[in-house]
């Protein structure tokens, strides 16, 4: 017998107290063990918190999008708004450009109007047997349509208000020449042959006023059949063709511009 058994033997509480301090070590080894594992099994309180977390976070990112979006509703209503005004303000300067163009004979246009016609007259002269070739060469001048003819029309039509006028097709504009070169009469430079056929758009009755008062283009004829004028319903007139240089005239500045309205402004009250 060893010493040790010897020991154990002569006091019989050891063995009891060995094992009961192995139980208790395995019991304590088991409930920290267990402790670990609740720890690390704790998903419900885990999963609320992320959820609570989480929760924060979306209701957070849902009012910053819901800014945004305030935002872009502001910014949207800010864009139509101007694209009503933009829409507004190209309509009126579409409709002050296409007034222009009419003004300005770069466009065909369409309405009521008169149809003056201009003819050489029918018969000639009366020619006495005194009357030399010269003085009846002159007299048969005034039964000729002439470039004054024509230009003395469409004086008298512009005076009545005509809007756009067309000589034989030929739309009459700001640079419009109406001059004779030999026999022949150029308008816009392109010969014009008699008959002429001259286009008014206005009123009718203005227009046709403007052509037949007393004393006035129509009584300029030594023969009625050289002047006709009819009231139209609805005529057509092209738009001009020709070529539209501009070389010198350019617009003037402001003050320029205010300066030259004055003087014209001066000028009428004077006139008056």
């Amino acid at each position: 017998m060893s010493v040790f058994t010897s020991q154990i033997s002569n006091k019989p509480w050891v063995w009891p107290v060995t094992t009961l301090g192995f139980v208790l070590g395995g019991l304590l080894a088991l409930s920290l063990k267990t402790q670990d594992r609740i720890r690390e099994e704790q998903v419900p309180t885990t999963r609320i918190t992320g959820l609570i977390a989480a929760y924060g976070d979306m209701r957070d990112t849902a009012a910053e999008q819901k800014k945004k979006i305030a935002d872009l509703q502001l910014n949207l209503n800010k864009y139509q708004r101007a694209a009503t005004t933009e829409s507004d303000t190209a309509r009126l300067l579409s409709a002050d450009l296409q007034k222009a163009n009419l003004l300005a004979g770069t466009v065909a246009v369409t309405g009521p109007g008169v149809v003056v016609t201009l003819r050489d007259a029918q018969k000639q002269p009366p020619q006495t047997p005194d009357m030399s070739p010269e003085t009846f060469n002159e007299l048969r001048k005034n039964f000729i349509i002439h470039d004054q003819d024509i230009q003395a029309v469409l004086n008298e039509l512009k005076a009545a208000g005509a809007e756009a006028i067309s000589v034989n097709d030929q739309r009459v504009v700001s640079t419009t020449a109406v001059r004779c070169v030999g026999p022949t009469v150029l308008v816009n430079n392109i010969p014009t042959p008699v008959p002429v056929t001259i286009k008014a758009i206005g009123d009718p009755n203005a227009l046709l006023s403007g052509m037949t008062f007393a004393g006035g283009v129509q009584d300029a004829y030594p023969d009625k059949s050289m002047f006709s004028v009819d009231k139209a319903k609805n005529l057509t007139l092209p738009a001009y063709a020709g070529p539209t240089p501009v070389r010198w005239a350019k617009p003037a500045t402001e003050d320029k511009a205010e300066q030259a309205q004055k003087q014209s402004d001066e000028a009428t009250r004077t006139e008056k």
